[in-house]
């Protein structure tokens, strides 16, 4: 009787793991217009709020993709890097913002949907391009 349990003894650990996958294949597929909406990423150059014409691409391909999924909201989260001073890079953020927020209004996104939140200064001395940006996020 033991040798047949210690036989046995594989087939009921993997017993519960192919209970779960099976479940876990059962399930429906997730409703492909729910799926989460990219974020889009404006970058600048150090210490300004220009936009290139890179930069108002994305921020129209953004405007595009909300109208399309019918957003509630556009999120416009604005980063600096390290370098300078804090309170500079937290006004430098609020410009793009600002800037990143009126470019969306004239690609025909709302006001009323913008939500603007100026992060400020990211990072820890990395002047890198990585942290000045802004985060365009589209909520449903």
């Amino acid at each position: 009787m033991i040798a047949r349990f210690r036989r046995l003894r594989p087939l009921l650990i993997l017993l519960p793991v192919l209970a779960l996958t099976t479940a876990v294949r059962g399930q429906p597929a997730a409703n492909p217009s729910n799926r989460e909406l990219p974020r889009f990423l404006v970058y600048f150059d150090e210490f300004s709020a220009n936009l290139s014409d890179e930069a108002k691409s994305v921020i129209a391909d953004a405007a595009k993709r909300a109208r399309e999924a019918r957003a509630k909201a556009v999120v416009v989260q604005a980063r600096a890097s390290a370098t300078g001073t804090a309170e500079t890079n937290k006004y430098l953020a609020q410009t793009r913002s600002s800037i990143v927020a009126d470019q969306l209004a004239a690609d025909g996104i709302a006001r009323t949907m913008i939500q603007q939140e100026p992060i400020g200064q990211t990072g820890s001395g990395d002047p890198t391009v990585y942290n000045r940006r802004v985060d365009i996020i589209i909520e449903r």
